[in-house]
């Protein structure tokens, strides 16, 4: 049995990453459009260094512009899988195991989600979709699909 100062210490990894995803949807259009730009550019010149591309002035603010919904939508998918796997974690401290563990966290992330988009609805320039809420949950998805992979695979393997 875990102690109960570290069962409520396991739920600070999840807490902190739903206080990062609140602060990001708190910023305005505008200002959540230049951090995105700024990670298409960083993510643009590690490529261009790595010879994957050829970058040439002229085309840095077209390239940004195209990778723009494909790096906000992979950074929700992100921030949610990560929040899915801290929940996982933060609920193994409280003895959750199996289908019950996988779907409770999976439901609190998808749950989050949707709160987060509804607060999004009071943020100037920003807008609640349904849409970013099935996206957000696909991170969330991917992660409890490969734990429960994990576990069936271990399980099978003979290994506890």
């Amino acid at each position: 049995m875990k102690t109960p100062l570290k069962k409520y210490l396991a739920w600070l990894p999840a807490v902190s990453i739903a206080i990062a995803i609140f602060m990001f949807s708190a910023q305005p259009a505008d200002e959540s459009t230049e951090t995105s730009d700024r990670t298409s550019q960083a993510l643009l010149y590690f490529a261009n260094q790595l010879n994957i591309i050829e970058l040439e002035q002229g085309n840095l603010e077209y390239l940004c512009e195209i990778m723009s919904a494909p790096v906000r939508k992979s950074a929700h998918m992100l921030e949610f899988a990560a929040l899915d796997l801290s929940i996982l974690f933060a609920l193994s401290f409280w003895d959750m195991h199996g289908k019950r563990l996988l779907l409770t966290a999976l439901f609190m992330t998808v749950l989050y989600a949707c709160s987060d988009e509804f607060h999004q609805l009071f943020v100037p320039g920003r807008a609640g979709m349904i849409r970013d809420v099935l996206i957000d949950s696909v991170g969330a998805v991917v992660i409890t699909g490969g734990v429960a992979c994990f576990r069936k695979r271990r399980k099978c393997e003979g290994i506890s």
